[in-house]
């Protein structure tokens, strides 16, 4: 059981390093920015927190010149969730690394669906509001 706990846990950040450098790259080519200062602030808790703040929160980010594809909004929706569910377990499991590890896969599998539905809330409106312009 430990074992396939921690084979999932390691797949899904293994994932979230290559969903963060898709992410990075489409955000950077979509603002004329650099992949690299993307990624660095992408790929720290801190540094996602404030960008999901900016763009999806307060929606005070500089204007995109092509909107996110459905891809783009998957990979956000997957580093959010790699984050929520690091954050959930640190509070819903005692401080013992073998119960983080097992816990992360169902806690991820329910961050998911909600970072995903938090990424796309806003996307039929953007889509309606420029299918309008």
């Amino acid at each position: 059981m430990m074992s396939a706990a921690l084979a999932l846990t390691v797949g899904i950040y293994i994932g979230n390093l290559i969903a963060l450098g898709y992410w990075a790259r489409a955000e950077a080519r979509a603002r004329n920015g650099s992949v690299l200062g993307m990624f660095l602030l992408l790929s720290t808790g801190f540094g996602l927190v404030y960008y999901v703040w900016l763009r999806y929160v307060r929606n005070d980010w500089e204007p995109r010149t092509e909107p996110a594809g459905r891809r783009e909004r998957v990979v956000t929706a997957y580093s959010l969730a790699v984050l929520l569910a690091f954050v959930a377990g640190a509070f819903v499991t005692p401080p013992d690394p073998m119960m983080q590890v097992l816990a992360l896969p169902p806690l991820f599998a329910v961050s998911f669906v909600v970072s995903y539905l938090f990424v796309t809330r806003g996307s039929a409106v953007t889509a309606e509001l420029l299918s309008e312009v």
